[in-house]
């Protein structure tokens, strides 16, 4: 009897042995022979497509509106938008001058700004631009952030590659911004960080002055795949060097000498998800003896875990239990380190030069992580409370930026 039990241990060790290393195998193989990739030709903006920023010398207050990241949760800042935009009887893209936004906000920003008679005929006709962005999410999230069982399994549930397809994003992100869009024919200025993969410094995307001529290209779908590529999800984007017969003979590109941005680039959220504070910099920097105005609208704050436990749970826990926590944390010690130097900055200035208000939900019961698709119907419910949460607040938001006009 203890012969057999001995065989029969012997079998289910080798079999597993035999089964761990064909899985080794496989997942090498998948991981590493074919791995990701998204990659465009750099095409620098031309003479002709650049426009400057001489109207905003012009304006006495600068109103900027930043949207941070937070993947499926960008939901929740488009139905507060279209509050302000339906008590301020304004299109939102008039409401402001500056718009900028991290990951989800940056596509919610480019989005607010497409020119309306660009935009996609795939809702139907004379749709708002809020409209159309919330229609996208409820409509392609699911097909973005779901992949198959083998993926899954071979990379490790995303330990070992990123998660989900870049070739879905680059789809997406191609349908829904077409290929005929420029960044420089957005209605607005309009900044967008993105992660110089390179150099591992946040850079700015900018769609007006001479900075466009910096870009890796000039095609909106194409700056948005790369802004949004939200590391572990998907792969960062890459832009190859120009073929030098076709820069030769369009001499209105008006590329710079030396490459100062770099050619990889992912969702700058991972070192700046809130980008409050070198926005501001850069736009003080740029128009001086302004006054400004701020308004930081967040796809909600993560719970945590640590919070909902009693003390006899929480004496246990080890680095396994407190890495979501950790992770939690650090989003909000970033967004909270935006507001110490907003305030310090309002403190330090003229009194009335920087205003500033931030609008944020906690992310409770249920939990919708950032790329939950599947909960997408809770996040009406989450803006809902945000939105009463802060009536007053909204409410005195909407004034001022009607006063500011």
């Amino acid at each position: 009897m203890l012969k057999l039990a001995a065989k029969l241990t012997k079998k289910m060790v080798l079999t597993l042995a035999a089964a761990s290393g064909a899985y080794a195998l496989l997942s090498y193989i998948y991981n590493t022979q074919f791995p990701q990739s998204v990659t465009f030709s750099r095409n620098p903006a031309s003479r002709q497509s650049t426009k400057n920023l001489d109207y905003l010398k012009n304006k006495d207050t600068i109103k900027i509106l930043i949207v941070t990241g937070g993947g499926v949760r960008g939901l929740i800042p488009l139905y507060v938008l279209k509050h302000i935009e339906k008590h301020s009887k304004k299109p939102i893209n008039e409401v402001f001058d500056i718009f900028t936004g991290v990951s989800t906000g940056a596509v919610i920003v480019t989005g607010i700004n497409i020119p309306g008679n660009a935009i996609p005929n795939h809702f139907g006709e004379k749709i708002s631009h809020l409209d159309y962005l919330i229609n996208i999410y409820k409509s392609v999230t699911g097909y973005l952030f779901k992949s198959p069982w083998y993926h899954i399994v071979l990379t490790g549930a995303g330990l070992f590659s990123p998660s989900y397809f870049g070739k879905r994003l680059h789809e997406i992100m191609e349908k829904y911004y077409t290929k005929e869009l420029n960044f420089t024919d957005l209605d607005n200025y309009v900044i967008i960080p993105a992660l110089n993969i390179e150099s591992g410094e946040v850079c700015l995307f900018k769609n007006r002055g001479e900075n466009v001529y910096n870009l890796p290209t000039n095609s909106l779908y194409q700056l948005m795949t790369a802004a949004a590529s939200a590391e572990t999800a998907f792969p960062p984007v890459a832009f190859e060097e120009m073929n030098a017969n076709f820069q030769s003979s369009h001499l209105d590109i008006a590329a710079p000498q030396e490459n100062t941005f770099g050619s990889v680039f992912a969702d700058a959220a991972i070192a700046l998800n809130n980008p409050a504070s070198l926005i501001l910099r850069d736009i003080i920097q740029d128009f001086p003896d302004k006054k400004y105005y701020v308004l930081v609208l967040c796809s909600g704050y993560p719970r945590l875990l640590s919070s909902s436990m009693n003390y006899h749970s929480l004496r246990k826990w080890g680095r396994i239990h407190w890495a979501r926590d950790a992770m939690a944390n650090i989003q909000r010690s970033m967004d909270k380190n935006q507001l110490y130097m907003l305030e310090v900055a309002k403190i330090i200035s003229e009194a009335g030069r920087i205003e500033y208000d931030f609008l944020n939900v906690d992310i409770n019961k249920p939990f919708v992580g950032i790329f939950d698709h599947d909960l997408l119907h809770h996040l009406k419910n989450y803006s809902n409370k945000l939105i009463k949460d802060n009536e007053k607040s909204l409410e005195k938001i909407i004034r001022h930026l009607h006063d500011l006009e």
